[in-house]
């Protein structure tokens, strides 16, 4: 068994009770074959796999607050017309996208900053052929949270995230 494998593997502690290393009663390492190797490295993948789908569904179930939503709340809680509020909104958005556009930083109190990067070429690979590609150099917006949005986040993680049915 290559030398480097134990990095790779838990600790024999925390192997489940199928685990080879118990079944044939030993904590050696170098007391497993290939074979059986395998098989323990192949159950710890599949279960890995599925636990990445389990998160991944569990992140497409997760509510979205939409536009359309949050025009909805301006027109039930601010008591704006409909169109008045959906105007409000896309006006807001389209004023953020500008400013971006300009080159402008956006900083909302108590959320965030909204933020320009440059980021420059850099080498890539064409996943299929291997082929080194260049990746052209572009501008991105980041968005960092504010203290306060980060707090009250903090503070709402004790509570479970509602899912969507």
């Amino acid at each position: 068994m290559p030398q480097w494998l134990h990095l790779l593997l838990p600790p024999l502690a925390s192997m489940g009770p199928n685990c080879v290393h118990k079944q044939a009663g030993t904590n050696d390492m170098n007391d497993v074959n290939s074979a059986e190797l395998q098989s323990v490295l192949a159950a710890d993948l599949n279960r890995a796999m599925m636990e990445a789908q389990v998160r991944s569904q569990a992140e497409k179930n997760l509510p979205t607050l939409t536009k359309a939503e949050l025009a909805e709340l301006l027109f039930e809680q601010v008591g704006l017309n409909k169109r008045e509020a959906k105007d409000m909104v896309e006006t807001f958005f389209d004023e953020i996208r500008n400013a971006l556009e300009r080159g402008e930083s956006v900083k909302l109190s108590g959320f965030g900053n909204f933020q320009l990067r440059d980021k420059p070429q850099r080498p890539g690979r064409n996943p299929k052929t291997g082929e080194e590609i260049p990746i052209t150099a572009r501008r991105v917006v980041t968005f960092h949270a504010s203290q306060k949005l980060k707090g009250m986040v903090e503070d709402s993680s004790q509570q479970p995230l509602a899912q969507t049915a």
